[in-house]
């Protein structure tokens, strides 16, 4: 009844098929590749914010040293040293620091010119956010270091 289908014809039979296969195959491969993307640059992200949360705790704690070096007073009381700097400080009651801590040390350093003899005070501030963690999710730490020279009034 149905005539016969030509042989050039015949030898086509389910190329859809497979046609079909290779597009969801390749579409597949684009899901996994912007999947992987988007996990990528939330990893990012994160790694940005601790960064400059890090950041602004070395800065935070770079002021707190330089008070408690310089704190408001009369030139009657007692001058300032490194010893008066504590030396490091957790910020977990602050919520923009949460998680946050920073390590502050303070070295003094004599110079003189000119027959005047001036003490420099060179802070060193490592803000650090995150935490290391092992396990299967582990996580991060990020710290920033920050450097504040400070005169006791005398220029060398």
């Amino acid at each position: 009844m149905f005539p016969r289908p030509p042989r050039r014809l015949a030898s086509q039979r389910g190329s859809a098929i497979m046609i079909a296969l290779f597009v969801i195959v390749i579409m597949a491969l684009l899901a996994a590749a912007m999947g992987r993307f988007l996990v990528d640059s939330g990893e990012k992200n994160t790694v940005e914010v601790r960064g400059v949360r890090a950041l602004m705790a070395a800065q935070s704690g770079l002021e707190i040293a330089l008070y408690q070096l310089f704190p408001n007073r009369s030139g009657a009381e007692l001058p300032a040293a490194c010893t008066k700097v504590a030396a490091s400080r957790a910020f977990d009651n602050d919520p923009g620091l949460s998680g946050c801590r920073v390590s502050v040390s303070c070295n003094e350093i004599q110079a003189s010119q000119g027959g005047e003899t001036s003490t420099t005070y060179r802070l060193t501030s490592l803000g650090t956010c995150g935490a290391e963690a092992a396990g299967a999710n582990p996580g991060f730490a990020v710290s920033r270091t920050l450097v504040a020279e400070a005169f006791d009034g005398v220029m060398p």
